[in-house]
């Protein structure tokens, strides 16, 4: 699968959302490396993760920023970074315990947003870290093994919280966290 395609997808649904009238900007940016090795992967899965944490980075940012995402190809496979910079010293408290379960600093959220993510990740034999830092921003790093030589595309069998909701949008993405 492209990893490329998904993030630009996943930004796409967004896209007006960062731009709407009378509420701070959120500027993206995209450093993606194409030619990357291909995955194996569930495509709808993935893209759910990625809203997921575009989902989040927009809550993250209420007085506007930048968030930036970028692929590069590593040894085992591929990383898949999304940052956000904050404005005016905005600070995603608590961001690094949000990849557990019902975890939420919403008062509507579920506290399932993130642990979606890392559900999907870790069914695709892959890893997440996350690194916050007041008044400078978030960092997510998700680490992807490429496709083993021979094998073919298949879908992944859901498992854990990422069977357990609908595909986000930005209507419903916003019930999942």
């Amino acid at each position: 699968m492209d990893v490329n395609e998904a993030i630009r997808s996943a930004l796409r649904l967004f896209e007006p959302q960062f731009h709407e009238v009378g509420k701070p900007t959120i500027a993206t940016e995209y450093f993606l490396k194409e030619s990357l090795p291909e995955i194996d992967g569930d495509p709808e899965l993935l893209h759910k993760a990625l809203q997921n944490l575009v989902l989040n980075a927009l809550d993250a940012m209420p007085a506007g920023g930048t968030l930036t995402f970028r692929t590069v190809e590593t040894q085992p496979g591929i990383r898949i970074s999304g940052s956000l910079r904050h404005r005016k010293g905005a600070y995603a408290g608590g961001v690094c315990a949000a990849i557990y379960a019902y975890y939420t600093t919403k008062q509507q959220g579920t506290g399932l947003g993130l642990a979606i993510v890392q559900s999907v990740v870790s069914d695709h034999r892959g890893t997440i870290s996350v690194a916050s830092e007041e008044s400078h921003g978030t960092t997510f790093r998700i680490e992807l093994p490429r496709r083993q030589p021979g094998a073919t595309t298949k879908k992944l069998p859901p498992t854990s919280a990422a069977d357990q909701s609908a595909p986000a949008t930005p209507e419903t993405a916003a019930a999942s966290d």
